[in-house]
C-alpha cells in the first residue's frame, strides 16, 4: 500500500483533507487587539482579587487557633476585649508547656497575635477604662487614656490608607477604560 492510497482512503473516510485544500476554519468576528488584551487583563485582575495573600491566610488561621485554644481571651469581632499588656510573653510561656499542639501551630499563633491586636475591630474596642484580659479571661489591668488615643490614631491611619488605596484603584480603572 502506497502513501497516496493511504491518503485517499483517509479522505474518503473524511479523516483527512487533500493536501491542496486548506483547512476551513470558522470565521470569527475580528476584534481589536487592545480590547482582547483589556479583557484578558480584567479576567486576570478578578482572579487575583479573589485569592488571599499567603500571609493573610496564615494570620487568619493563627487567630482561629487562638480562639480555639484560648476562648476566654480571644473572641469574635463583636465580643473583642483588650488583652493584657505583655500577653505575648504569657502566650509563649503557656505554649512552650503544651505538648498537644504542634510546633508550627504554636509559631502561627504567636505571629498571628500581632495581626489580631492590630486589626481595626480590636482597636475599636480599646477604650479608656475598658478591662484588659489575660489568656484565661481574667481581668489584667485597664486601658489608659494614652492607650485609647493610640488606638484611635491607628484606626484613623488605617482608614485613611484604605480610602487612598480605593481612590487610586478607582483612578487606575478609569484610566484603563479610557485607553
Amino acid at each position: 500500500m502506497s502513501n497516496a492510497s493511504l491518503k485517499e482512503q483517509l479522505q474518503t473516510l473524511g479523516l483527512s483533507t487533500p493536501a491542496t485544500e486548506k483547512p476551513q476554519f470558522s470565521k470569527k468576528k475580528q476584534r481589536p487587539e487592545k480590547v482582547e488584551r483589556a479583557e484578558r487583563a480584567e479576567k486576570t485582575e478578578k482572579v487575583v482579587k479573589k485569592q488571599k495573600p499567603a500571609w493573610l491566610e496564615q494570620a487568619q488561621y493563627g487567630v482561629e487557633l487562638l480562639k480555639a485554644h484560648f476562648p476566654a481571651c480571644f473572641k469574635e469581632v463583636k465580643e473583642i476585649q483588650p488583652v493584657k499588656v505583655g500577653i505575648k510573653q504569657d502566650l509563649v510561656k503557656h505554649l512552650s508547656s503544651r505538648e498537644d499542639i504542634v510546633i508550627s501551630d504554636k509559631a502561627c499563633m504567636v505571629s498571628s497575635l500581632a495581626y489580631y491586636v492590630n486589626s481595626p475591630a480590636y482597636h475599636k474596642h480599646v477604650l479608656e477604662g475598658a478591662n484588659r484580659v489575660d489568656l484565661d479571661g481574667n481581668p489584667a489591668g485597664v486601658v489608659t487614656a494614652e492607650e485609647a488615643q493610640y488606638s484611635r490614631d491607628c484606626r484613623k491611619a488605617k482608614l485613611q490608607k484604605k480610602q487612598s488605596a480605593d481612590q487610586s484603584a478607582a483612578l487606575k480603572s478609569n484610566l484603563e477604560t479610557v485607553k
